[in-house]
């Protein structure tokens, strides 16, 4: 069991390293001198997705490979109220993915254009609340309960998986701790890539992580300086 859950950890942090590694500034960049700026802006965030999902089927693979012990099973009539919460999260994360933009945040948005030969604006750094028309961070829908939706959302789906085994113990422990820690990155990225304005909105009362109604703050008087939004 305890071999198990060592190897899921490590392939989960393998997993974690590289999609980190994928979003960073720096390989961005890299991207942008090999392929060119027009490219990178239209057709990143598409490969970024793609590859994560290619990535994450084979780490589901490889931890369904590994010898795992149950530590508990739910049962009805707990199990449908378990199923209940697990919809409400898939809600919310639809939610948050729809206030962004499914197809911006897919890169689907950024093909079109390449692919039409218009202008392609930069690539969204990092996950964030979409902008209004005077490119300010609009604290609305799941944005305005929790700063992080997208990182918090899928772990409420995960702890309340029904059968819960060791090798998925310490896949859900290891991605926990990627998100949180993760999220903490991403407002230091956000923060650097649009300044004042996501400054503002992380002043604003919004919390950070778990979800919570505040009440609504001033709004923000900084625009954003990046034309894409934060929301990549």
């Amino acid at each position: 069991m305890w071999d198990g859950m060592i190897q899921a950890s490590l392939a989960t942090l393998a997993f974690a390293a590289l999609h980190s590694l994928l979003a960073s500034l720096a390989v961005k960049r890299l991207a942008a001198r090999v392929f060119g700026e027009r490219n990178r802006n239209g057709l990143y965030r598409a490969f970024f997705v793609a590859q994560s999902l290619v990535a994450f089927a084979a780490l589901v693979w490889f931890l369904d490979s590994l010898p795992a012990v149950e530590l508990y099973r739910i049962e009805p009539p707990l199990l449908w109220l378990t199923y209940a919460l697990q919809a409400s999260a898939l809600l919310y994360t639809t939610w948050a993915v729809a206030q962004v933009g499914a197809m911006r945040i897919s890169g689907l948005s950024g093909v079109g254009r390449r692919m039409r030969g218009g202008p392609v604006p930069p690539e969204p750094e990092a996950q964030g609340p979409a902008l209004d028309a005077e490119g300010l961070p609009r604290r609305a829908g799941p944005f305005a309960w929790s700063r992080h939706p997208l990182n918090m959302a899928p772990l409420v789906a995960l702890w309340l998986w029904p059968t819960m085994t060791s090798t998925f113990l310490a896949f859900n422990l290891t991605t926990t701790v990627y998100l949180v820690v993760g999220s903490f990155h991403e407002e230091a990225r956000l923060r650097a890539a649009y300044g004042d304005a996501y400054a503002a909105y992380q002043r604003s009362g919004v919390p950070f992580y778990l979800p919570w109604p505040t009440r609504r703050a001033s709004r923000p008087t900084h625009t954003l300086t990046g034309t894409g939004g934060p929301t990549g």
